[in-house]
């Protein structure tokens, strides 16, 4: 049998440390997080590039998951680990493969099923299909990924009171609003103006109708809200909810930065407005939504990620991520 073999293999890789072996296996791990791996060795030490587990006794068939791409040192990390995947049924074997043209992916074995998992929205895009997988296909991926694109499909699908209102002109901008560059994550590079002098100023730099930003309705509340969604054909199969409060003087939630995480059930309509927002799609795969509630109750979906999303990396969260993968592999489906 493939696997208790693979799994001594493993252990004296393991045994050896540092020798040559370890690190070959390590080198197909993108550079930095070779480095975070050696900095983190008393949490993570020598974290090769598989991961071996049992087989779970209820699953007939093991499972061997292909994570594949080169996104976040910690989102890898966290993938390597083993408690990861310890409660996510019937997998046995775990690869962390980078998405390069140059490093092909080995042949699935005869005796596991096989499922790949991407990270990064070129990691889906870069994804071959040659495994079972749950993953939202090209248009999908092309309107959710771009902040532009995802307004004018709103706008075109007549569900513009789902989100802020997106300026078209210079003359329709109203005050505060909000700059926000469409190919950006985390809210990084953001800004709330308040003014035509700020926003002048801005337009100084980066002319309107550039194409490498949006202007927004600035819709401030003290939380938000982010849901992680596993879809299939739009619909939601799984969720769970965080609600964030930001810290004193922090207009903007900016990557994992904010006062308190709390995990909630979902505000009133939100899984539905979501799935109005996804269904036209047929979204298959993970996503994670930003939103607020407006003061008179209307739920506002500043966006919506075509992958997972950050705060289910953090290690508190570990039992939520768990939950997603386990989603994800149950109902990944064949190409």
């Amino acid at each position: 049998m493939r696997w208790p073999i693979f799994t001594r293999a493993i252990v004296a890789l393991r045994k050896w440390g540092r020798s040559n072996g370890a690190l070959r296996l390590r080198a197909l791990l993108p550079r930095p997080v070779r480095s975070m791996l050696h900095r983190a060795r008393n949490s993570v030490d020598h974290v090769p590039l598989w991961v071996v587990l049992p087989p779970a006794p209820a699953e007939p068939v093991p499972v061997r998951v292909v994570v594949f791409g080169n996104y976040f040192d910690d989102w890898l990390v966290r993938l390597s680990e083993t408690q990861t995947w310890q409660a996510v049924p019937g997998v046995a074997e775990v690869l962390l493969w980078p998405n390069d043209p140059a490093r092909p992916l080995p042949p699935p074995p005869a005796d596991a099923r096989s499922v790949i998992i991407p990270l990064s929205e070129d990691d889906i895009l870069d994804c071959p299909r040659t495994m079972d997988t749950l993953i939202p296909d090209r248009r999908a991926v092309g309107v959710l990924r771009n902040k532009a694109s995802f307004a004018a499909y709103v706008e075109e699908a007549g569900l513009s009171e789902l989100c802020p209102v997106t300026y078209a002109t210079r003359e329709q901008v109203r005050y505060p609003c909000i700059v926000k560059y469409v190919n950006a994550a985390f809210g990084l590079g953001s800004r709330i103006l308040r003014s035509d002098r700020e926003l002048d100023a801005f337009l100084s730099t980066e002319p309107w109708g550039s194409g490498k930003f949006i202007v927004q309705q600035c819709l401030s509340a003290p939380v938000e809200y982010v849901t992680h969604c596993v879809c299939k054909g739009g619909r939601i199969l799984w969720s769970c909810t965080f609600v964030f409060e930001k810290e004193a003087g922090q207009e903007i939630r900016q990557g994992v930065v904010f006062k308190t995480m709390t995990a909630v059930d979902p505000a009133d309509g939100a899984l539905a407005a979501i799935e109005r927002l996804l269904l036209p799609l047929a979204y298959d795969g993970p996503c994670n939504v930003d939103y607020a509630v407006t003061p008179e109750g209307r739920i506002a979906v500043f966006e919506i990620n075509p992958r997972f999303g950050g705060t289910l990396m953090l290690p508190i969260n570990r039992g939520y991520l768990q939950q997603t993968l386990s989603c994800l592999i149950a109902n990944a489906g064949g190409p």
